[in-house]
């Protein structure tokens, strides 16, 4: 048994309506009652208005769509020679192109869809397709649940898409596979110019990319892309939204609510013993013997070492120390952005050294390791799957866990959160190898881990805490702390 969607209802024809963003503001300028002023997210623009039909036409354009033929008869219709307001018009609506919205409503007034700009540089000039043209929506589009609509996206887009009813969401629905004009008309029973005019706004606002070619297979313009041949959908929209430039959403702390209260740096997870105090090093000494730090740079390696040992607990302590301990109002020794600190680190070990096999969460602030008592068969798959990952044909001696507390952050920085995790992640992993290198330790840094497996085996709700990153350890045979005389590509080749 099959079932299809009821078809759209019939609409004689759509009506192009004009509105600006809920940003944007337009007054008379103080110093010239001739000028407009058209304050918009990115500047204020100065606009000849000395027709008060301009004027009126973009003010009624801040309280929402409206026919711009209600304002000037025949706005819409075919251009005719002589026709100064409409030239004015055009112009001005030219200008502030980047701030307003275009809708497709029916003509009962029932709106369909909206075409909203997000960057300063958009631009939106709609054209209706020929009917036979084929299109197929971008691989880069995805489509999510907005305030009271469905939002249509990509990040190679100047502008969203809002869809405000299922009938618009339907026709989006039929370019999934590539389709003709004509065909999409035919299947929601729809007036071919109903779908022309619909498809050119989609098409416009860059979610429907046509197709070229001749009778054979047809193609897309970003499927032969070579800046675009790298780009997952997923990371590309990461890396668009968690910077500013290509879009419109909050990244300014300052715009954010007021951070929750965080946990305490250095707040244990229940544990199934005593906490373990960890040694602490002599930092006179450390100070005194480190090589410096062009030495350990130049030194620095990812060591994967079959013959690895595991680290004594001076060696795990001093470390953890140098590392990742929480100073006495001085944050940590790698930075974090506002100082928040998201980053909670894990400790996985074989039960080859002094540490007894399992997994322990480091306590920042107390300079110990609190035992978790994580089952046997979950130790094993964290540090199966870090050998495998570290191209090791055993396990590594020691697997350090880094997990994230995304509350910490993610209200203080909407947007550039995650981006600011990762980008944490990676300088604590170069202090981990920084420190490791001096202290004559192998240490390697993992491409991933797997979420699932770390989550169980700590006791974690992944959707609040889950791991970012993966750091393995060894003591190297015959190693020790890297002095100013080691050969540089000798000590880690």
């Amino acid at each position: 048994m099959t079932s299809s969607a009821p078809p759209a209802p019939r609409a004689p024809r759509l009506v192009e309506l004009w509105s600006l963003r809920e940003d944007t503001t337009v007054r008379t300028a103080a110093d010239d009652a001739g000028t407009g002023l058209v304050s918009t997210l990115w500047e204020d623009i100065k606009l000849p208005m000395a027709d008060p039909v301009v004027h009126r036409a973009l003010e009624r354009m801040t309280y929402g769509p409206v026919s711009l033929d209600n304002v000037l008869p025949g706005f819409s219709g075919p251009a005719s020679p002589g026709d100064p307001r409409r030239a004015a018009l055009r112009s001005t609506l030219e200008a502030v192109g980047h701030a307003v919205i275009r809708t497709l409503a029916t003509g009962d007034g029932t709106q369909q869809l909206s075409v909203v700009p997000m960057v300063r540089e958009a631009r939106f000039a709609p054209r209706r397709p020929a009917p036979d043209a084929t299109h197929r929506l971008s691989r880069f589009a995805t489509l999510r649940v907005g305030t009271g609509d469905m939002l249509l996206e990509s990040p190679l887009s100047a502008h969203r898409v809002l869809l405000h009813t299922p009938q618009a969401m339907w026709l989006v629905s039929c370019y999934v596979r590539p389709a003709s004009v004509r065909e999409t008309a035919r299947l929601l029973d729809v007036p071919l110019e109903v779908v022309r005019t619909a498809v050119g706004y989609l098409e416009a606002a860059g979610m429907l990319v046509p197709g070229t070619g001749g009778p054979g297979p047809l193609s897309f313009a970003e499927d032969r892309d070579p800046a675009l041949e790298h780009w997952s959908p997923r990371e590309l929209m990461l890396h668009n939204r968690s910077r500013p430039g290509l879009h419109d959403e909050p990244l300014d702390p300052a715009r954010a609510e007021p951070a929750p209260e965080p946990d305490g740096p250095g707040e244990p997870r229940p544990a199934a013993g005593a906490p373990l105090a960890l040694p602490v090093p002599d930092l006179d000494r450390v100070l005194a013997t480190d090589p410096r730090l062009t030495t350990a740079l130049e030194a620095r390696r990812s060591v994967r070492a079959d013959d690895g040992l595991p680290l004594s607990l001076a060696q795990l302590g001093e470390l953890l120390f140098r590392s990742a301990r929480a100073r006495p109002a001085a944050g940590r020794p790698y930075p974090s952005v506002g100082s928040v600190y998201p980053l909670e680190l894990y400790v996985t070990v074989t039960g080859s050294g002094e540490l007894p096999r399992g997994s322990y969460h480091y306590d920042p602030a107390a300079h110990a390791l609190h035992p978790l008592g994580s089952p046997p068969s979950l130790v094993d798959a964290l540090l199966g799957e870090a050998g495998a990952t570290a191209g090791l044909s055993a396990e590594p001696p020691v697997l350090i866990s880094m997990t994230a507390r995304f509350r910490r952050i993610g209200a203080a920085y909407p947007g550039l959160a995650y981006s600011a995790l990762l980008k944490e992640v990676g300088a604590l992993q170069q202090t981990l190898y920084l420190v490791s290198t001096a202290m004559g330790i192998g240490p390697c840094a993992l491409a991933f881990g797997d979420t699932a497996t770390s989550a169980r085996a700590f006791g974690l709700d992944w959707r609040a805490e889950s791991g970012v990153g993966e750091f393995v350890l060894a003591a190297l045979p015959g190693g020790g702390p890297l002095t100013e005389h080691d050969r540089i590509g000798t000590r880690y080749p």
